[in-house]
C-alpha cells in the first residue's frame, strides 16, 4: 500500500512539470503542444481545445477565455491523476469495471469509425439530390405558421376586464400579461408564444388564433382546459415550399447518412460473429 500512495504523490508532484507552449510534439502524425505532464500521461493544448468544442453553442465564446481554459486544464489534470491511481490499484481488473471500460471503448471506436467512413464517402451527385427532393417533396414544405401572444387567466370575468383595458391601451398587452397571466412559461416575455404551425396548441385555442386576420388583432376570451385566453396576432407566414437549392444542404446530409448507415449495416451483415 505504501508504494501505491507514493505513486499518487508522484503524480501530483509531476503536475508542475509543464512544457512550454512552443514545445510542439508529433503524436500519431498530428502536431500537438504539451502543456502538462501528469505521471505517465501528457496533456496537450489540443485536449483543452477538444473539451471546449464539446461545450454548447452559447458557451463557445469561452474558447479564448484564459480562465475557462485553465479550469478545463485543471479538470483534465484531476481526471488524469485519479484515473492513473485507479489503474495503479488494479481496479481496471474488476469484472464489472472491465466491461464498462470495454463498452466505453466500443462507443469511442464506433464514433471514430463513423467519422473515418464519412471522410471516405463520395459527395452525392446532383441528380441523386434532385431525385430525393422530388420523391420527398412534402418533407420540404413548411406549413402555415402564426406568431402570437396570449394572456391566460382563471376566470372569464378577469379576461373580460383585461380585454376592456386593451381596447383603450392596446400597447399594454405585454405588461398585462406579465402582471396577470398564469402561464409562467411565457409571462416574462409578455405572453409571447413565438411562431407555431397547426397541431401545436390545443384545438380551441388554435382555431381562434389562426382565424385572426390582421397583425394586431386581439381575440375575445377563449376557453380551454387551462383557463381563459386573450390572444393577439403578431405575424403570419403562409405555407412555403423550399426550393431545391434551399433544401440541397439538408438532402446532402441525409444522403450521406443513408450511405453511412448502409455501409455499417453491410459490415454487420457480413460478419459471422453474432451470437445466435
Amino acid at each position: 500500500m505504501k508504494a501505491k500512495i507514493t505513486y499518487l504523490s508522484l503524480c501530483c508532484l509531476l503536475l508542475a512539470s509543464c512544457q512550454e507552449e512552443h514545445d510542439v510534439h508529433m503524436v500519431n502524425n498530428i502536431e500537438q503542444t504539451p502543456i502538462a505532464q501528469v505521471g505517465t500521461q501528457t496533456i496537450y493544448k489540443e485536449d483543452v481545445d477538444a473539451e471546449l468544442r464539446d461545450l454548447p453553442n452559447h458557451l463557445q465564446y469561452l474558447s479564448q477565455n484564459k480562465k475557462a481554459r485553465q479550469q478545463i486544464l485543471d479538470t483534465l489534470i484531476r481526471r488524469s491523476v485519479l484515473s492513473q491511481q485507479a489503474f495503479a490499484l488494479g481496479l481496471d481488473q474488476d469484472a464489472l469495471v472491465h466491461r464498462r471500460i470495454n463498452r466505453s471503448r466500443d462507443s469511442i471506436m464506433i464514433e471514430a469509425l463513423r467519422d473515418w467512413e464519412q471522410s471516405q464517402l463520395p459527395t452525392p451527385k446532383p441528380e441523386d439530390i434532385e431525385a430525393y427532393y422530388k420523391l420527398h417533396i412534402s418533407k420540404f414544405t413548411i406549413p402555415e405558421q402564426i406568431h402570437a401572444r396570449h394572456i391566460l387567466v382563471r376566470q372569464k370575468s378577469e379576461a373580460l376586464d383585461i380585454l376592456k383595458q386593451l381596447k383603450h391601451h392596446k400597447d399594454d398587452f405585454a405588461s398585462l400579461a406579465a402582471h396577470h397571466s398564469i402561464d409562467d412559461s411565457n409571462k416574462s416575455r409578455g405572453g409571447d408564444l413565438n411562431w407555431f404551425p397547426h397541431g401545436i396548441m390545443v384545438a380551441d385555442f388554435e382555431k381562434v388564433a389562426f382565424a385572426l386576420k390582421n397583425i394586431g388583432d386581439i381575440s375575445k376570451p377563449v376557453k380551454t382546459q387551462y383557463g381563459w385566453h386573450i390572444i393577439e396576432l403578431l405575424g403570419k407566414r403562409p405555407a412555403y415550399k423550399q426550393t431545391l437549392e434551399e433544401a440541397k444542404e439538408e438532402i446532402l446530409q441525409i444522403l450521406r447518412q443513408q450511405a453511412l448507415d448502409a455501409w455499417m449495416d453491410g459490415l454487420v451483415k457480413d460478419s459471422h460473429t453474432a451470437v445466435r
